[in-house]
């Protein structure tokens, strides 16, 4: 009985805690959306605020001690496995927060609330001088908590990926990424000399409405399964997905006129992130087990869904007859040339529209940049010939300008250093789940080509969404895949679909 009462005012406070997180979340999706240009200082003075409030309930000592109570060996044996996994779950949680000084916490709120304000303007200007010394306040809080959270054997960026995929270490993310490398160099090289041979672009016009775009963007997110009575679809400067409640998912994306795929596989992107988010348990929000398994779990889905699905001639073989309702100029390329431009491999700058084969190097890049600044202290003021230098080494191409080089992504601006391996994590993980789906469903390649997509989301909830933070990340794509995490599968797909054969990925 009294296992029971503690266990129910460990759920309520961490509920309520839930309560400011969605608040929060709700106070930047406003930034990143209708908030007008003069409203920054009061935003920041509000999120700092509000994040100190939600540090000290999350390190109050009273919830620590029923937490410690509750997670003996003679409580856990009285509690269900999910129970079980909800107080190992908050219990982590609440040691790493106890560690962190409320001051630290809300001069970072603060810091990052302003920096990503201030990287706004930057982009726009193309001009990294304007963000430099924001930056630098930034990373230097991050170092500090990395020092802080820094365990025996392991490295200050150790640390701060732990925060995005937990149980992960940089020296074993390292080694999978070698082997990830080491195979996508010949292969990128191989695909470029194919890839001379074929004409630059769609010989159309490249002048796409934007109505058109909305239209067709969110009339696919919900075809293939994101639920618009829990969430909805803006538009942003840098696309994201956020959560703000258990029926409340906002996605956004950017459209641009002279492209037809930008906007769209935006919104595929996002719409994966949310259909996860509407996936977990919701009378588990708040808790671990209602909450995503981590950030390289989570781009599992967004990838899987952008990619595997969204550039597959399936999935347009039935997306194209409302694709040129609402992009006429479309009707004037056929299916293949439309599935060939998507799937193109190219020497790029801009890693949100890279395509598969190549993505990856940009995340190379970014890991070992941050992990620079963290574990060896770069100095700030290198990065952008840091970045010109590594994307002439791995791409064999360079930035003209800051904004499309290093101020192209927002997420150092609001402090999500140790966040970009779990973008590779997660085209990895995609490709295992989509070799297991296919074994368990059949052809998905057909399926697609009949607007079929809720087998695979079904499969997708019950192997991976209604787990949530039951199990650690990697134990959770072991256990659904029956393997350990690999670069194979991925390669295998990727290979399979550079030769014309691209199911040939999805299976063993």
């Amino acid at each position: 009985m009294m296992t029971q009462k503690l266990l129910e005012q460990v759920y309520e406070h961490a509920r309520q805690s839930s309560l400011l997180s969605g608040t929060l979340a709700l106070l930047e999706w406003d930034h990143h959306t209708y908030m007008p240009p003069q409203g920054g200082d009061a935003r920041s003075e509000q999120v700092t605020l509000l994040s100190g409030l939600l540090h000290q309930r999350n390190t109050d000592a009273a919830y620590g001690d029923r937490l410690r109570e509750l997670s003996s060996a003679d409580s856990m044996a009285g509690l269900s496995e999910i129970d079980q996994a909800n107080v190992r779950g908050l219990l982590r949680d609440f040691e790493k927060n106890v560690l962190l000084p409320e001051a630290l916490v809300m001069a970072t709120a603060r810091a990052t609330s302003r920096g990503q304000q201030i990287w706004v303007d930057a982009k726009q200007k193309k001009d990294f001088g304007l963000f430099r010394s924001s930056l630098e306040e930034i990373v230097q809080l991050r170092r500090e908590e990395a020092t802080i959270l820094q365990k025996p054997n392991r490295t200050r960026y150790d640390s701060l990926l732990d925060q995005y995929e937990e149980g992960a270490d940089s020296a074993q993310v390292a080694m999978v990424f070698a082997e990830l490398r080491d195979a996508l160099v010949p292969l990128v090289r191989d695909a470029l000399d194919r890839e001379s041979e074929r004409p630059s672009r769609l010989p159309i016009e490249a002048n796409f409405s934007i109505e058109g775009q909305r239209a067709l963007s969110r009339w696919v997110a919900e075809k293939i399964g994101f639920d618009f009575e829990r969430g909805r679809l803006d538009e942003t400067v840098h696309p994201f997905c956020t959560t703000l409640g258990p029926h409340d998912h906002r996605i956004l994306t950017r459209y641009h006129q002279d492209s037809y795929s930008s906007g769209l596989y935006g919104v595929l992107h996002e719409a994966g992130h949310g259909m996860y988010e509407q996936g977990l348990p919701v009378t588990m929000h708040g808790l671990p087990v209602g909450s995503a398994a981590s950030l390289g779990v989570h781009e599992s889905q967004s990838r899987l869904w952008e990619n595997m699905v969204g550039r597959s001639k399936g999935f347009w073989s039935w997306l194209y007859p409302e694709a040129i309702r609402h992009l006429p100029s479309l009707s004037r390329v056929s299916i293949d040339q439309i599935v060939a431009d998507l799937n193109r491999v190219e020497r790029s700058l801009i890693r949100i529209e890279a395509d598969e084969t190549t993505y990856n190097l940009h995340i190379f890049i970014r890991f070992e940049i941050e992990k620079q600044m963290i574990d060896e202290e770069l100095p700030v003021d290198e990065l952008p010939d840091l970045w010109r230098q590594k994307y002439r080494d791995y791409l064999g191409i360079e930035p003209a300008d800051d904004g499309e080089g290093v101020l192209q992504d927002v997420h150092w601006s609001a402090g999500l250093i140790g966040y970009f391996p779990t973008y590779a994590l997660g085209n990895l993980y995609a490709a295992q789940l989509m070799e297991t789906a296919s074994q368990a469903l059949g052809d998905l390649e057909s399926m697609f080509s009949r607007g079929e997509f809720q087998p695979l989301l079904d499969w997708l909830r019950a192997k991976v969404h209604l787990h949530g933070r039951t199990y650690l990340p990697h134990v959770l794509m072991e256990k659904t895949n029956g393997s350990p995490l690999s670069a194979k599968p991925f390669l295998h797909y990727l290979s399979g679909k550079l030769s014309g054969s691209p199911a040939q990925g999805w299976a063993r």
